[in-house]
């Protein structure tokens, strides 16, 4: 998972997308969980505290918009406005593709969560 060059708001933006796509499912799968924690690795926080706090936030905001495909449609929208160039959204988009097939196995939903993130990336 190469962050290269994100900034702290696109880390964030990151975030939220990966853990909208462990909620896609309804299932939270343990290869999904650390493929999340390999990503907060390279954050570098300043503390534990400070790891727990981001991450804490990214799951509050992006639970709140798990509710349908079309909230989820809809929050993959504001998220994209994070990515400007199309080698950034790029980039995110193929974090989220690994971890949604970390597992495995790639859901209907996730599918359709790919599908809807590959339209409004303009991949």
């Amino acid at each position: 998972m190469n962050v290269t060059g994100f900034t702290a708001e696109q880390k964030q933006a990151l975030l939220d997308l990966l853990i909208i796509g462990m909620y896609a499912d309804h299932n939270l799968a343990s290869a999904e969980d650390a493929r999340v924690e390999q990503l907060l690795d390279t954050f570098q926080f300043a503390s534990e505290y400070e790891r727990d706090k981001f991450s804490d936030a990214a799951f509050t905001r992006a639970s709140r918009q798990s509710g349908s495909p079309e909230a989820i449609r809809a929050y993959v929208g504001q998220v994209a406005s994070h990515f400007p160039t199309r080698e950034v959204r790029q980039r995110a988009y193929d974090i989220l593709d690994g971890l949604l097939t970390s597992d495995g196995r790639v859901t209907s939903e996730e599918s359709k969560l790919l599908s809807a993130t590959k339209e409004i990336f303009q991949l």
